[in-house]
């Protein structure tokens, strides 16, 4: 629930992303089905990948833990998304990886970075954005 709510949060932000000359990218690690899941349950019009070796997650430094994911904060986190409509169903990929987000330059560098402490814990939008204008 709290990946979809972060997709869904980016997607709906997919003309401000594109129109500062940047993509938004999705990785998951779930199947190549999990993906096409996705793409259709989301409207997403967006290129979504996934590494099931997670690889790419480790690559970055990004966390993987039962603690950052069974906590009371994430509980909490948990009610406030489920109000706004995001539902957990079935679970796709690692439930214990978390994930972040990113913004890379066509040169390869990278000025923002925000690497989820926690299941639920993504930037706010707009932050991403400004970051995103201010290249």
């Amino acid at each position: 629930m709290f990946c979809r709510e972060q997709v869904t949060q980016l997607r709906d932000k997919i003309g401000d992303i594109r129109a500062a000359g940047a993509e938004l990218i999705v990785l998951g690690n779930g199947t190549v089905e999990h993906a096409r899941w996705l793409v259709d349950e989301l409207d997403m019009d967006s290129p979504v990948v996934t590494d099931p070796s997670r690889a790419a997650y480790a690559a970055v430094g990004a966390k993987r833990s039962i603690w950052r994911v069974l906590n009371p904060v994430v509980f909490l986190k948990a009610i406030g998304v489920m109000a706004r409509g995001f539902k957990q169903t079935e679970i796709k990929g690692d439930a214990l990886q978390l994930g972040g987000v990113f913004v890379i330059r066509p040169d390869g560098s990278v000025p923002y970075v925000s690497l989820s402490g926690y299941a639920g814990d993504h930037p706010d939008p707009a932050v991403v954005l400004a970051a995103l204008k201010s290249l």
